[in-house]
């Protein structure tokens, strides 16, 4: 049995020194962090906050990520490629001046454009609120900067520490409770400032932080980066944009409603997340690709058949604990974790075509996810609510699946 046990355990420690699995435990851990501190924040809104409120932070919310994912101009793609390659000073602070300049401006347009757009949300916005959501896409982008800068530096372990820091945001959900609605994102947004602090320190002991542009570099990498970024847009746009339809269609309470369930449900999705980022990573190192894929999809089914399981047993108690109301999403989260072992394929597919530079293949499938996912959504809406997106997403990942079936045929891979 002494035997088994110290096979065993040498087994887990040979796993973390594989930089792999390490970075992809830190990335994973960093999710599970993520989701449960997320957990915890909208469960203490939801019972502290009316659900209007709720959902009227949904809307602001997304559209700051909607903000943040146009911002990347494929930049976070570009650091992990080239990061390792090239000077680590120009390209980190080449890609944190244009993410943030371009988040920056594009907050702008759309408060400038908040009356066409989100109409409910237009006539709530002060200069104060409007300041503070310019601050909050600026250092939402420079955190995705930060972000991608440890992952490439293969100490996702940083991530996990910035994610730690962003549990500040729930006592502050008390401390804001009487700014209704923009309590909660204010939350949000001083944690972010928080983490930035941290970030600011451990980069400067990697990289000098001058914030210059660097010519050559977005030179280097402007061919991957911008057809990087409009697969990224194909991609964003369509989960981003959900919220927005949800809540102009429906109201403010299903949008709440449907986000909790997604924040759930979404857990599951960022697994495969993780470890396709990794398994790119090592790509980019000189690892494997055959062996490292086989390895990144053993451990993606390994995690996701128990934790389907864990919620669908689960579900109920925990949506029920944010709420009666919110037990409308049961439906919803239940659609979502099973839409994530068919997109699994599509997540562990997309660094391979990174690595072979095969990015037109990339805006393919993003473009087909953009038009049956977000075109499925609007077209159920009607007949199942916010379990629409639910359907629409098995549907995306299911003929995206027999896509790259065809693919990897078309070119041998199988």
């Amino acid at each position: 049995m002494s035997t088994v046990v110290s096979h065993y355990i040498g087994g887990i420690k040979r796993s973390l020194n594989d930089p792999f699995f390490k970075n992809s435990f830190f990335m994973v851990a960093n999710k599970a962090l993520g989701v449960a501190t997320g957990f915890i924040f909208w469960a203490i809104a939801a019972r502290y906050y009316s659900v209007n409120d709720v959902g009227n932070a949904v809307v602001l919310i997304s559209a700051a990520s909607l903000i943040l994912a146009f911002s990347s101009m494929g930049f976070d793609i570009s650091l992990l490629r080239y990061f390792h390659h090239y000077d680590k000073t120009r390209a980190f602070n080449t890609s944190m001046v244009v993410m943030v300049s371009t988040a920056l401006v594009l907050g702008i347009l759309y408060v400038a454009a908040a009356g066409y757009i989100s109409p409910d949300i237009a006539g709530l916005l002060n200069w104060q609120y409007i300041l503070v959501f310019l601050v909050f896409v600026g250092t939402g982008a420079a955190g995705t900067v930060a972000t991608q800068t440890f992952i490439a530096m293969r100490d996702a372990k940083y991530t996990f520490i910035q994610n730690l820091l962003y549990l500040s945001r729930i006592p502050l959900l008390f401390l804001l409770a009487a700014f209704g609605f923009f309590g909660i994102f204010s939350a949000n947004v001083l944690s972010y400032i928080v983490a930035f602090v941290f970030v600011a320190w451990i980069l400067q002991k990697v990289v000098r932080i001058n914030l210059r542009i660097d010519l050559e570099f977005i030179k280097t990498s402007f061919r991957t980066s911008s057809r990087n970024y409009v697969a990224s847009i194909l991609y964003n746009a369509a989960y981003l944009s959900v919220p927005l339809i949800i809540s102009a269609q429906l109201g403010e309470a299903q949008a709440a409603i449907y986000y909790i369930a997604y924040t759930l449900g979404n857990f599951l999705l960022q697994i495969p997340i993780s470890l396709s980022t990794s398994f790119f990573v090592e790509g980019v190192y000189g690892e494997n690709l055959k062996k490292n894929f086989i390895k990144a999809g053993l451990t993606v089914y390994s995690i996701l058949v128990p934790g389907a399981i864990f919620l669908f047993l689960f579900g109920p108690a925990i949506m029920g604990f944010f709420g009666p109301r919110y037990l409308e999403g049961l439906e919803l989260m239940k659609l979502i974790v099973l839409a994530s072992f068919p997109y699994t394929i599509y997540s562990l597919f997309i660094p391979v075509l990174n690595i072979r530079m095969n990015v037109n293949t990339i805006i393919l499938l993003n473009a087909i996810i953009f038009a049956v996912l977000l075109g499925g959504t609007l077209l159920m809406i009607p007949a199942y609510g916010s379990s629409a997106f639910g359907y629409a997403l098995i549907a995306t990942f299911m003929i995206i699946d027999v896509v790259i079936l065809i693919l990897a045929k078309r070119w041998k891979w199988i």
